[in-house]
């Protein structure tokens, strides 16, 4: 029983060996023929830290005073097409946001 769990955990490790070499080697092979400039169309591949500031650019906020550091973005602010308390929309008037199954004003 012994030997079936160190068979199993040994052919996991392979198989992550060998998937994270294909990735690597993929890697080499596209920035190879970016180098040469055989490769056209626009697959760039830029180091991490240049996503990292691509994201902090586009979506990071300064927090607020007394937020503890964690912030979010607004993208939209529509109506509510539902009630927030029983997640139904047959009972739910939509121009006052009254709910008249749970008796709930979402909003």
């Amino acid at each position: 029983m012994e030997g079936i769990a160190v068979l199993g955990s040994l052919l996991f490790i392979l198989i992550i060996i060998v998937s994270c070499g294909f990735e690597f080697y993929e890697l080499y092979q596209v920035r190879r023929e970016l180098e040469e400039g055989s490769r056209s169309g626009n697959h760039i591949l830029f180091p991490r830290h240049h996503y990292a500031d691509l994201h902090r650019r586009n979506y990071y906020t300064p927090s607020l005073p007394g937020s503890a550091g964690r912030t979010f973005r607004v993208k939209r602010e529509d109506q509510p097409l539902r009630c927030e308390v029983c997640h139904q929309d047959d009972c739910f008037e939509v121009p006052t946001g009254y709910c008249t199954r749970c008796e709930h004003y979402t909003l």
